[in-house]
C-alpha cells in the first residue's frame, strides 16, 4: 500500500500510523514481521479504533494483515478491534508509529459520491 493507515482510537484522541519512521530516521524492515520486529519498544496491545488512509502523514512499507489491505482505501474506513505494536514511545499530542498486528470484529464503511450516507458492511466471521 502506498498510503499510510492511520488507526484514531475511539476511546481518546491518539492517532496510530503505519510503520514509516520520517520523524525518527530509523528504517523498518517489514520483513521482519510485527510482533518480533526488533524495532518494537513497547508491548503490543489491543485498541477498538478507527482505520483509514489519509494523506499528509509518513508512509511506507506498512505491516497491516491482508484483510485491511483488501478492503482499506481512500474511500473506505474500517472499525474493529486492532492488535498494534508500537515503532515509538507514546507521547500526548503527537501520532505514534505502529504496525497492526491483527484485526478482527471489523466494519467497513464505505463513503459512495452522491449519496448521503456510506455504505456500511461486516468484514470476515
Amino acid at each position: 500500500m502506498s498510503s499510510n493507515l492511520t488507526i484514531a482510537a475511539t476511546f481518546c484522541s491518539l492517532a496510530f500510523v503505519g510503520t514509516s519512521l520520517i520523524a525518527s530516521q530509523r528504517s523498518i524492515e517489514p520483513q521482519a514481521g510485527c510482533r518480533r520486529n526488533p524495532e518494537i519498544v513497547d508491548k503490543c496491545r489491543t485498541i477498538h479504533g478507527r482505520l483509514f488512509i489519509s494523506n499528509g502523514t509518513p508512509s511506507e512499507n506498512e505491516i497491516v494483515p491482508e484483510i485491511i489491505k483488501q478492503h482499506v482505501n481512500l474511500d473506505t474506513r474500517l472499525y474493529g478491534d486492532f492488535e498494534v505494536c508500537p515503532f515509538t514511545k507514546e507521547k500526548p499530542g503527537e501520532m505514534q508509529i505502529v504496525c497492526v498486528k491483527a484485526a478482527s470484529k471489523l466494519v467497513g464503511e464505505r463513503f459512495v459520491k452522491g449519496k448521503d450516507a456510506p455504505i456500511t458492511f461486516l468484514i470476515g466471521k
